[in-house]
């Protein structure tokens, strides 16, 4: 961990930065709804401009974490929906250029869970995690992130924008569940985004999620040319 601290410490001392840090991961799978994954971890950053982005991605603090890693994904990230609330206490801007439906997205939703209502939402998240198996199309890669003990939060991608807003609003009664009363009383922060990927590299659980989302909304594109 103080390795963690040292380049949490480093992040925010980068040319540019807005926001940001590292964070431990979780496996969303059936049957306990999320189990903690130690040899995996997320970095996410915010930063003024692409250049110094860009310079940090260079830089010897991103050397150190990424140094010992069998595998590693990168994407830039252009956000174009933020739907409520701050990252710790930072809101982006938006991109002008919409986010057509049929568009691969990657979301990102921070949140810190107030401890009575822990269990409630343990609960709730299970269900969410089960019925994803059979109602969540679309769904391409998803983690669950935190930053320290009491975050409830996730990265997920997704073939299209429709299909996040399908499942996340329609097909999922128990994420409508968890929303609604995290929205009032069950949370202390409550940060959602969706965001645009411009580019992407290396591998997540084996390949390139944003490549991935892309050809499967081609794919769609093109049965639906086919089959109107």
């Amino acid at each position: 961990m103080t390795r963690i601290s040292r380049i949490n410490k480093e992040i925010r001392q980068a040319p540019g930065f807005l926001e940001g840090r590292v964070f431990g991961t979780g496996d969303l799978k059936p049957p306990i709804g999320g189990a903690p994954v130690f040899r995996r971890w997320a970095l996410l950053v915010a930063f003024r401009s692409d250049e110094e982005m860009k310079e940090f991605q260079q830089s010897r603090t991103v050397d150190e974490f990424t140094d010992r890693a069998r595998e590693v994904w990168r994407a830039s990230l252009v956000p174009t929906r933020v739907g409520r609330g701050t990252w710790r206490g930072w809101r982006p801007e938006v991109d002008p250029v919409p986010h057509d439906d049929t568009e691969p997205v990657l979301s990102l939703t921070y949140s810190h869970i107030r401890t009575p209502y822990v269990p409630a939402f343990l609960w709730n998240n299970k269900r969410v995690v089960d019925q994803q198996r059979t109602t969540a199309d679309g769904l391409i890669a998803q983690l669950g992130i935190a930053d320290d003990l009491t975050a409830t939060s996730t990265l997920s991608v997704w073939r299209s924008q429709a299909d996040l807003v399908d499942f996340a609003y329609r097909r999922s009664p128990a994420h409508k569940a968890v929303i609604k009363p995290s929205l009032t009383k069950w949370q202390t922060q409550n940060f959602s985004a969706r965001f645009r990927m411009t580019e992407s590299s290396g591998t997540w659980d084996g390949r390139d999620p944003a490549v991935a989302a892309r050809l499967a909304a081609e794919e769609l594109a093109r049965l639906r040319t086919t089959n109107p």
